[in-house]
Formats: structure tokens, C-alpha cells, sequence
């Protein structure tokens, strides 16, 4: 009894340990992520209440600890199941909640009646094999079926779920079937197993939302906040990648820079929100025209940049004249006044001329507001190219 109780203390610390690891967590934006932490905090807490409830066999209560051994521990593996679901916010259905409580129930009931009727031990160990293998698998199969590419904890939950269903359903039940162990070494083992479990479980998760969090930090360096556009720090980011494809298949690429007309006294004249909504407005309706090729940013203030890979020169003027149109045309009730847009295209020869194609349309750009605004100007450079 004193081996128990030594045992139960010290994996009661790593449960608690484990629990408040998961509640100390920042609280979730979104209600699927906060619904996955529950479960998995749950999740920790029902191997330690097997394992409680595995070593009442010792003081004389084995049907009750056969009933609540194995309804404790498929209660964490479907609490798991549905935790994962829910970080991949996909929550399981009322009719899946109602599923898994049947089946957890019939399941530990099953175990008992086996006990209670004096049945080979090994009808147990077939019966866990089956039932304790289906929520395992399936959440093995749906972290398959949703990669997230370089998030190694998916991996690791992965390697630490097939563990667990071979040591539960395989190897411990053959070990205690040859080795027939002791009370103390069943306890000794049973405390092992269980602290094996809740840390390969909680590594996964720990490090699935640590590689969450990196690329949350990652995407908002990369996004303008007003717009949910990508940034100038994407856009030099991204760059490299786009030239090497175009210069690789001989794809020609262009650049429009686009300018909120007379944004200035937009601001002055009705004040910064107004601003701020004709900027936001001008965004949705310019993402609305492009390609998912295609790369729209922020370029600054109530500027607007679009890089076109495998555009050529007349197709990109064609894009910019239907921007122009779009916005001319976009009614917004929060807007008092009507927003257009000069805008400036330009063709980049190669990496190293983006630079110079970015002021060239940016030149463009001036050109076409000093002829009168809410019109579309071309790099002259370009149009000489093309005239020969």
C-alpha cells in the first residue's frame, strides 16, 4: 500500500504539472482552440484516474477497477480525438459526442461482464485490442488527412499515439500474460506507462502549438493590419522565389502601383476612419481582380502594389484599366466621397530590376495624376520596347 501511494503521489504531480501547462496557455482567439484545450487538459487527467483506478484490484475491488480502468482510459483517448478534431476546427457533431459515450460505456461494461462471468483473461485483452485501437486510429488517420506543413508536433502526437496503441493493446497485455508480475511490479508498471502516455501526449500538443504560434507571429510580421494585405517585409520575402520561376520557364512579369486620388483631402476634409475604410474598401475590391498567383500589397499610406508573374506588358495594363474601373465603381455608404485610383505599369527584367520597375511605375503613376487622375499610365521604357 505504501509502493501505491508513493506511486499515485508522484504521478499526481505530473498530471497536475501537465494540467496547468495546458491552462496556463494564452486564451485562444478562436472558440475551436479553446475547445481543444479543455479536451486535452481532460485528456491528461483520465490516465492518472486509470491508473487510481487500475490498483483497486489490490484492495479487493477488481470488477470495479476492471469497469472504471477501461472506461477511464478510452475516455482519454476519445477526449484527445475530439481535441485534436477541434484544433484542426473541425468539432465533432452532437451525434459523434453520443457515439463515443456509447461506445465508452458498452465498452467498460463489456470488460466487467467478462470479469463478473470468469471468462478468459485473454477475451479482455481481444476486447481492448478492438475498442481501445478505434479512437487511437482515428485520430492518427485525421492528423493524416489534415498535414500542416512544418508543424513537427502533428508528427510527434503522431509517433506518440502509434506508441500508445501498442503498448495498450500489445505489449503490456503479452508482458503480463508471460511475466505474471506482482502486485507491486503491475503498480510499477501501470505508474510508467501512465506518466509515458500523458508526456509523449503532451509533447505533441506542447510543440504543436508552440510551431502554431511561430507561424501566427510569422504571418502578422507579414500583414498590413488595416487591410489583412501582405507587407512590404513579405513582398522582399517573396520576391526571389517569383523571379526564379519566371526566369526558370522564360514567364515575363509586370508591376502596377496604384494611388488613392486626393486621399489627403479624404483625411482632412472627413477625418481619419473615413481614411481608413476608402483604404480598406480599395483592398477588397483590388483583391477581388487578381489571381491567387498574384501578389497584392500595401506598399505604403494609400498605396497599393500588385507584382503579376507571368503577365506579359498590354496584359498588366488590361489588369490595372479593370482595378481602375472597379474601385471608380465601388459604393460605400461609409465613404462620402468617390475614390479612384492613378495607377502606373511597369515590366521587370529580372530581380535586380525590380527596384528600378517599382520607381518606373511610380513614375507612371505620377504621370497619370498629373493628367488628370482615375486613369492608367504606362512605363515609357516599356512602351518603346514594344513599338519595335
Amino acid at each position: 500500500m505504501q509502493q501505491f501511494g508513493f506511486n499515485a503521489a508522484v504521478l499526481f504531480v505530473v498530471t497536475a504539472a501537465f494540467y496547468f501547462m495546458v491552462f496556463i496557455l494564452p486564451k485562444q482567439a478562436k472558440a475551436n482552440q479553446q475547445i481543444a484545450l479543455y479536451c486535452f487538459q481532460y485528456s491528461f487527467i483520465m490516465p492518472f484516474l486509470a491508473f487510481i483506478a487500475f490498483v483497486l484490484r489490490f484492495s479487493g475491488y477488481d470488477a470495479l477497477s476492471v469497469l472504471l480502468t477501461n472506461l477511464f482510459l478510452l475516455s482519454a483517448m476519445y477526449l484527445f480525438y475530439f481535441g485534436i478534431r477541434a484544433r484542426f476546427a473541425c468539432l465533432p457533431s452532437w451525434l459523434n459526442v453520443v457515439a463515443a459515450t456509447l461506445h465508452i460505456v458498452l465498452f467498460a461494461a463489456a470488460q466487467w461482464l467478462t470479469f463478473f462471468l470468469e471468462m478468459p483473461s485473454w477475451t479482455r485483452d481481444i476486447n481492448s485490442f478492438f475498442n481501445l485501437s478505434l479512437p487511437l486510429w482515428l485520430t492518427i488517420v485525421f492528423i493524416h488527412q489534415h498535414p500542416r506543413r512544418s508543424n513537427y508536433g502533428d508528427r510527434v502526437v503522431k509517433l506518440a499515439l502509434v506508441s500508445i496503441w501498442l503498448v495498450l493493446t500489445l505489449v503490456l497485455p503479452t508482458y503480463i500474460v508471460l511475466n505474471k508480475p506482482d502486485s507491486n511490479e503491475l503498480t510499477n508498471i501501470a505508474t510508467l506507462v501512465a506518466m509515458v502516455l500523458e508526456c509523449l501526449l503532451f509533447c505533441g500538443v506542447a510543440i504543436s502549438y508552440i510551431y502554431d504560434l511561430v507561424e501566427k507571429l510569422k504571418n502578422d510580421a507579414y500583414t498590413d493590419k488595416l487591410t489583412g494585405l501582405r507587407n512590404r517585409r513579405f513582398f522582399n520575402r517573396i520576391t526571389s522565389g517569383v523571379f526564379s520561376s519566371a526566369q526558370r520557364y522564360g514567364f515575363s512579369t509586370c508591376v502596377i502601383l496604384a494611388d488613392i486620388d486626393d486621399f489627403k483631402q479624404l483625411n482632412d476634409t472627413h477625418g481619419h476612419m473615413s481614411g481608413d475604410e476608402a483604404i480598406r474598401s480599395v483592398a477588397d475590391a483590388l483583391k477581388m481582380l487578381l489571381r491567387e498567383e498574384d501578389i497584392l500589397i500595401r506598399f505604403g499610406g494609400e498605396e497599393f502594389l500588385a507584382l503579376l508573374p507571368n503577365t506579359d506588358f498590354n496584359t498588366a495594363l488590361k489588369v490595372a484599366e479593370r482595378m481602375r474601373h472597379a474601385v471608380e465603381r465601388m459604393s460605400n455608404p461609409e465613404i462620402p466621397n468617390q475614390i479612384t485610383l492613378s495607377l502606373g505599369v511597369s515590366q521587370v527584367k529580372d530581380l535586380d530590376d525590380l527596384e528600378s520597375s517599382i520607381q518606373r511605375a511610380d513614375a507612371a503613376m505620377y504621370d497619370a495624376k498629373q493628367r488628370g487622375k482615375n486613369q492608367v499610365a504606362r512605363d515609357k521604357g516599356v512602351i518603346a520596347e514594344v513599338a519595335t
